[in-house]
């Protein structure tokens, strides 16, 4: 099956390769969700000289309008305007008799030959018709010629989900792709699902999406990696960096597991994540810290304290620092970079500080639970060594370590307690250590001028 390309790999893979030719799409949304921006991103995609793309406007957006807000972005090229890309304004002929659209869109087909028709709104058509029977006359006559024609057609329409069952373009369309913008706290987030798709393996669910200046940049809806078929445990061992914490655990961490290191603010787990990329470093293992509150400033400042050399740690095959905002944080779309990243730079340790940064982004518990365990899973068939920071709330023990259930994804737990007395105390336990011999006594932790300790 040919398939015509979105300007976005991870929309076309979302997809199963793109959207299928000689079909007709429905790109439904409320106002404002990106519905014209991706229709415009995929005929810049898609032009090529021959058969010109046909951009069909209504009257809900003058020809003008479009055209004009198009310069403000990247996929935009002007010499195409004319010629591979035509625009036609058919506001004023349907509005004066609704009954000449079929015979419109004929003089359209016939003048051009489009390879691609978009009509923006297409529910603007309808809104005119007196009633559903001349509307549905009207539609069974458009469907027809745009099939006779062999060209992809894209309806516009700023349609909700409860119009999916009542209207008949729902039923002609083969594919439906709904865009939806919700308001999380002070910020929207944007999803789109792949309501239908005929003939193809389209990935269900909701999958985030944002708008830039590059167009629509959408992310697979993270989900569990399937086994290799070639995968094989590794039962060697990786150094923690940090001078007996490796003695607690056999000699060292197993290769490809995943680590939870849980405690209290200020107890010492950015500071053991880092000695676990160090020593990575020093073994020639290139290492990704994900961090949602250390920004590279920060972060080369608490390196400096512990008397390293940032500029030799933070570098090209050392430690790749990947920094986003908790502000704006969105959880697939973290996740892809970190795997864009382990692939494109040979990752063998991962940090991520904080996984509770992750949980407080996810739209609900279950999501969470379910992407955290896609995730692990991820670094886990990589043979990615990781470790998974997590802020617990108080400073004394026995109060538990989370109220979700990230603990028992995890192989390996280290519970980070801070005793309060006349002194303040730092104390370092392991709880859990699948398939590998630990010492489960607490140990006093101390954070030294050079580092870190473990008495």
């Amino acid at each position: 099956m040919n398939r015509l390309k979105t300007g976005n790999d991870e929309l076309d893979a979302i997809l199963g390769g793109g959207f299928p030719s000689n079909g007709i799409h429905v790109l439904m949304g409320s106002p404002g969700t990106g519905k014209t921006i991706l229709a415009e991103q995929m005929c810049f995609t898609n032009a090529s000289p021959g058969r010109p793309i046909l951009y069909v406007a209504t009257f809900s957006e003058p020809m003008q309008k479009l055209v004009g807000f198009l310069q403000e972005f990247g996929f935009t090229v002007p010499e195409k305007l004319g010629t591979e890309i035509v625009y036609e304004y058919i506001g004023e002929n349907v509005l004066t008799d609704p009954e000449r659209i079929p015979e419109r869109f004929q003089e359209l087909l016939t003048q051009y030959r489009p390879k691609i028709v978009v009509v923006d709104s297409f529910k603007a058509l309808a809104d005119l018709m007196p009633d559903r029977s001349a509307w549905r006359r009207t539609l069974d006559a458009i469907g027809g010629l745009l099939s006779a024609y062999d060209t992809t057609t894209f309806w516009v329409g700023e349609y909700s989900s409860e119009m999916l069952s009542a209207l008949p373009e729902f039923a002609v369309a083969d594919g439906i792709v709904d865009l939806v913008r919700t308001q999380r706290g002070t910020r929207d987030e944007r999803f789109l699902r792949v309501l239908k798709l005929r003939g193809s393996a389209s990935l269900p669910g909701e999958h985030p999406f944002h708008l830039d200046r590059g167009g629509l940049q959408a992310f697979r809806r993270f989900v569990t990696p399937g086994l290799p078929s070639d995968y094989e445990p590794r039962l060697e061992r990786v150094r923690s960096g940090i001078a007996h914490l490796d003695e607690m655990v056999a000699t060292g961490w197993l290769r490809g597991t995943g680590t939870l290191v849980a405690g209290p603010s200020g107890s010492g787990k950015t500071s053991i994540g880092l000695h676990f990329l160090k020593a990575g470093v020093e073994d020639g293992e290139p290492g990704l810290l994900a961090s949602f509150q250390e920004s590279p400033v920060q972060l080369a400042r608490m390196m400096t304290s512990l008397q390293w050399k940032p500029e030799q740690m933070l570098r090209k095959g050392a430690i790749d620092h990947f920094y986003t905002s908790p502000v704006e944080l969105q959880i697939d779309a973290v996740a892809h970079e970190i795997v864009q990243r382990i692939e494109r730079g040979g990752i063998r340790r991962v940090v991520i500080d904080a996984v509770s940064d992750l949980e407080k982004s996810a739209r609900d518990a279950l999501r969470y639970r379910d992407f955290l365990y896609s995730l692990t899973q991820a670094l886990a068939v990589r043979n990615v060594t990781a470790m998974l920071l997590l802020e617990t709330a108080g400073m004394l023990p026995g109060r538990g370590l989370t109220g979700s259930e990230v603990s028992y994804m995890s192989d390996n737990i280290l519970v980070l307690e801070m005793l309060l007395g006349d002194d303040l105390t730092r104390t370092i336990r392991i709880i859990k250590s699948r398939g590998s011999r630990h010492d489960g006594r607490r140990h006093a932790l101390r954070i030294a001028e050079d580092g870190i300790e473990v008495g």
